[in-house]
C-alpha cells in the first residue's frame, strides 16, 4: 500500500477518481483521512469509465474528479 495526500492540488491518482471503476473502493483505505492521508493499493487494476480502458490503480491524468469530495 502506497500513501498520498489527497489534498495537495498537484494529487491524481485513478484509485482516487470517480471514473475508476472501483464500486466497493477496494483499493483505497484512510491512513489519517483528517489530514488527507489514504493509502491505496498501486497494483490493482480497473476499468477507467472516462477512457474506456484498463489502468492502474497508480496512472493519473487531466480528467481526474477525487471521488472523496
Amino acid at each position: 500500500m502506497e500513501i498520498a495526500n489527497v489534498r495537495s492540488n498537484s494529487f491524481r491518482k485513478c484509485a482516487f477518481c470517480k471514473y475508476w471503476y472501483d464500486p466497493t473502493n477496494q483499493a483505497i483505505a484512510p491512513k489519517a483521512p483528517n489530514i488527507g492521508l489514504w493509502e491505496y493499493n498501486a497494483r490493482m487494476k480497473a476499468k477507467c469509465l472516462s477512457r474506456n480502458s484498463e489502468t492502474d490503480s497508480f496512472y493519473g491524468c487531466n480528467r481526474f474528479v477525487c471521488k472523496l469530495q
